[in-house]
C-alpha cells in the first residue's frame, strides 16, 4: 500500500491486469476509472447483481455489505465470496473475477433474476430422492399412448402431492423417473422429510398396483433412492427458459443408489450419508454392500422400513392438497351450523360461514366500500346479507343477488347516487374445506 496515496491494488481475473483503489471508491468505480469494461446494468445503485464479483482472496479486506447488497444478497442467496463491485469498498489488496464479462453474460443474468426469488448459484446440502417406474419401457409398449400419458400424469401429480406435503419439490422429470429435493428452502430435518415422502409413495403405489393391474392388466412399481450431500442449486437453461436445476455428484449418488435396488431386490434404499441422519429414527429391514457405479469403493445402502416419531419440522398446521396448501383454522365443532367466525391469516381477516351443512370463505370487506362484513345476516336462501347497503351475495358462488339497495342516511344524495353507480362486484370465494376435525383454508 502506498501510505502517501492511501492506495490499495486489486487484481483482476480474467482481465490479467492489476489496478490501484482507494479507500473512499468502490470496486466498480475503481474498474471504470482503468478503462476496465464492468458491467453495471443499473448504473451503480446495488438494484441488480450484474456487476458481482467472485473474491478470490484478500476478503478479510473488504468492508461489511452496505444496506442494498445484504438485501439483494440474500434474495440471490449470494455466497460470502459475492459481493457487489458497486457497493464494496476495500481496506486491504485483493484479488477478484468478474463473473459477467459481455452482453451476452448481461442478457442471461437478466433472464435468470427476472422473475426469480431464489438462487443464481449456490451449494447447498439436500436430501436427494430418485423414483423410476420398474420396466416401464416395455409396460408402456403394452398401452395405447393415451393410456401411458393418463397413467404417467396420475402418478406424476399424486407423487408431487406428497413431496410437496412432506415439504419438498419435484426438480426433475427424467422420462418415467423424478428427481425430488428436500431442503432448497433450508428447513431441518431434510433426510427424514425425504424418507417420510419415500415411505407414502411405496404406499401409494401398493394401492396403484392393484387399480392398474385391474384396468390396465399391467404389473406396476417404482424403485427409490435417497442420498444426502452437496449440490449445486441454481438458475439454468437458454436465454428465456431457465428454471431451477440441482446439479452436481449428489444428484448422480441419488441416481445410482436408486439403480442399486434392481439387484439387493428393495424397493428404498439410502445412503450412508442419508443413514446418519436419521439413524435414531429409522427402522431398518435390511442394508446391502455395494459398489456403485462410477465408484471403486463399496457402499453400505440401508432398506428403511418405517420412521419413529415425528419430523423436527412442524407440518401439523398447513397440509398440500388438490395443488395447494392449506392452513388449519380452527376446530369443525367450533362452527357450527348457521354461525359466522372472523378468523386471521397471514395479516388478513377472513369470514368462516357455514349454512345449509357447507362451508364458505371470504375475505372480511365488503366488495363496495370494503367495510366490515362481520355484522351481516345469514338468510335462509343461502346468502349473506350486507350490514351497511343490503347488498347480498350467493354463500355457494359469490354471485351477486341484490346489490346496494340503500345507503347511510348521513351520506350526501350525491354520494349516495355515485355509491348506486358502482358496478356490481361478487365475493370472491375461498377454498375451504372440512378434514380430520378440522376447518382448512387455502389461500389463493
Amino acid at each position: 500500500m502506498d501510505q502517501k496515496l492511501n492506495l490499495f491494488k486489486i487484481e483482476l481475473i480474467p482481465d490479467n491486469t492489476e489496478i490501484s483503489i482507494s479507500e473512499d471508491e468502490t470496486i466498480l468505480t475503481a474498474s471504470l476509472r482503468n478503462d476496465i469494461q464492468h458491467l453495471h446494468a443499473c448504473g451503480g445503485l446495488g438494484m441488480c447483481s450484474t456487476c458481482r464479483v467472485e473474491i478470490l482472496s484478500g476478503e478479510e479486506n473488504l468492508f461489511p455489505k452496505s444496506n442494498s447488497e445484504q438485501t439483494l444478497s440474500d434474495k440471490l442467496e449470494l455466497p460470502s465470496n459475492i459481493r457487489l463491485a458497486c457497493q464494496t469498498k476495500v481496506k486491504g489488496n485483493i484479488k477478484l473475477k468478474r463473473l459477467l464479462l459481455d452482453q451476452k453474460d448481461l442478457i442471461l443474468s437478466n433472464q435468470m433474476t427476472k422473475n426469480s426469488v431464489g438462487s443464481i448459484g449456490s451449494t447447498k446440502r439436500l436430501a436427494l430422492m430418485f423414483v423410476d417406474i420398474v420396466a416401464f419401457t416395455p409396460l408402456s409398449e403394452q398401452l395405447p399412448s393415451y393410456d401411458v400419458m393418463y397413467i404417467l400424469n396420475r402418478y406424476f401429480d399424486d407423487m408431487g402431492t406428497i413431496i410437496k406435503k412432506n415439504g419438498g419439490d419435484i426438480n426433475n422429470f427424467v422420462g418415467d423417473a423424478f428427481l425430488a429435493a428436500f431442503g432448497i428452502d433450508d428447513k431441518i430435518d431434510s433426510v427424514y422429510r425425504c424418507t417420510q415422502a419415500a415411505l407414502e409413495i411405496l404406499k401409494d403405489v401398493d394401492v396403484k398396483k392393484e387399480v392398474f393391474l385391474d384396468n390396465y392388466n399391467i404389473n406396476f412399481d417404482v424403485r427409490v433412492g435417497i442420498h444426502y450431500g452437496e449440490a449445486i442449486v441454481g438458475m439454468l437453461g437458454n436465454a428465456g427458459n431457465q428454471r431451477l436445476s440441482i446439479i452436481g455428484q449428489s444428484v448422480n449418488i441419488a441416481s445410482r443408489v436408486e439403480t442399486a435396488n434392481k439387484e439387493a431386490e428393495t424397493r428404498l434404499l439410502i445412503s450412508e450419508d442419508a443413514f446418519k441422519e436419521i439413524e435414531e429414527r429409522a427402522e431398518v429391514e435390511d442394508f446391502v454392500r455395494v459398489k456403485l457405479k462410477g465408484s471403486s469403493q463399496r457402499s453400505t445402502l440401508y432398506e428403511i422400513s418405517k420412521l419413529k416419531g415425528q419430523s423436527l419440522v412442524s407440518t401439523d398446521k398447513k397440509i398440500f392438497e388438490s395443488g395447494m396448501f392449506w392452513d388449519k383454522i380452527m376446530l369443525s365443532e367450533d362452527l357450527k351450523n348457521g354461525e359466522k367466525k372472523k378468523v386471521n391469516l397471514d395479516e388478513k381477516e377472513i369470514l368462516l360461514v357455514r349454512n345449509n351443512n357447507s362451508l364458505s370463505a371470504f375475505s372480511n370487506l365488503c366488495p363496495h366500500m370494503n367495510l366490515p362484513l362481520e355484522m351481516g345476516q345469514i338468510t335462509e336462501d343461502n346468502e349473506f346479507l350486507c350490514p351497511f347497503h343490503d347488498s347480498k351475495f350467493c354463500l355457494k358462488t359469490g354471485a351477486v343477488k341484490k346489490w346496494v339497495l340503500s345507503s347511510a342516511e348521513w351520506m350526501p344524495d350525491e354520494a349516495k347516487e355515485l355509491t348506486k353507480a358502482i358496478k356490481e362486484i361478487p365475493l370472491d370465494l375461498l377454498p375451504v374445506m372440512d378434514k380430520d376435525d378440522y376447518i382448512w383454508l387455502g389461500l389463493k
